[in-house]
């Protein structure tokens, strides 16, 4: 398989238009409901990905709501204003999840290019093995 690199791969395998579906179904119930169905969906990520790549995935989701909050907060202000890290380099896979070392960064010299480059390396890698 060969990676476009002005995508990232590890988004680009996705059924975007199914999880769009999902996620606007899932956005029409209350936050109760939602959390609970979040919840619901642990045990199974577990059992198909292991403790370990959970718990990274839960300390993906904090990132996510540091930087949420942080851009709420600083409305109009840009991303250089912001000081909570990008989420990390790589992401899902159909098996699972690989991540490289650091995060995402929109004013890294070659910006997100160059973390493109660096994602299709790591998944030709990971398709290879």
């Amino acid at each position: 398989m060969r990676v476009d690199v002005t995508r990232s791969p590890f988004y680009s395998w996705l059924d975007n238009a199914a999880i769009r579906k999902l996620v606007m179904g899932a956005s029409t119930l209350p936050a109760g409901e939602r959390l609970v169905l979040i919840k619901g969906l642990i045990p199974g990520l577990i059992q198909d990905m292991g403790d370990a790549a959970v718990e990274m995935f839960l300390e993906e989701l904090r990132v996510k709501a540091r930087r949420y909050a942080e851009a709420s907060a600083q409305s109009g202000q840009g991303g250089a204003s912001r000081e909570t890290p990008g989420e990390p380099l790589g992401g899902p896979m159909p098996d699972g999840v690989a991540h490289l070392p650091g995060s995402r960064d929109p004013r890294r010299p070659g910006g997100r290019a160059l973390e493109r480059q660096w994602e299709a390396a790591l998944w030709e890698e990971i398709r290879r093995d």
